[in-house]
């Protein structure tokens, strides 16, 4: 499922895409320690953070 991460940059605002959870969560973790303002929406536009996308990962894998 890709996800769409909308970053606030100071002086931009910057839109990055994520093919999968994995991806996510890393930019997730990125975009975190920088300490820049974001969202990440799943395919179906509904806001995720790091506990959706780690549920999602674990899901996927017991499945």
């Amino acid at each position: 499922m890709p996800y769409r991460i909308s970053a606030r940059h100071p002086g931009r605002a910057v839109t990055y895409t994520a093919p999968t959870e994995e991806a996510a969560l890393q930019k997730w973790r990125e975009r975190t320690a920088d300490g820049v303002p974001f969202e990440i929406t799943d395919s179906d536009g509904r806001a995720v953070d790091d506990i959706d996308l780690e549920d999602r990962i674990d899901a996927r894998e017991d499945g």
